[in-house]
């Protein structure tokens, strides 16, 4: 019997593009490699920025933001408002390390 749950293979996340996109039209959208993530809304309503379209995105009100790391992309992991990332329900540990080693995260 597996018991590992499924979360997903390992992302490369470096490869996710800025959101910024005036006119939300694929002529505008910025391409740069997104550095931020950022939580828009207590929904968690939520977007990517590069560094230059983080400093236009400090213009709106937003709930958090953090940078960019391996677990933004992994289904099922949650915002962690404390450690200022996202990660694996209920684990201290980024998900990807759960993933790596083929280990279920702590649930909570």
């Amino acid at each position: 019997m597996n018991i590992t749950p499924p979360i997903g293979r390992i992302m490369d996340t470096s490869r996710q593009p800025c959101g910024y996109s005036p006119g939300d039209t694929d002529a505008n959208t910025c391409m740069q490699p997104a550095t931020w993530h950022i939580a828009w809304d207590a929904d968690l309503e939520n977007g990517l920025a590069c560094d230059e379209h983080m400093i236009y995105a400090k213009q709106f009100a937003y709930v958090d933001r953090h940078p960019v790391g391996v677990d933004c992309a992994m289904p099922g992991s949650t915002w962690d408002f404390e450690e200022k990332r996202c990660g694996y329900p209920g684990s201290s540990a980024p998900a990807v390390a759960h993933a790596a080693a083929g280990q279920p995260g702590e649930q909570g």
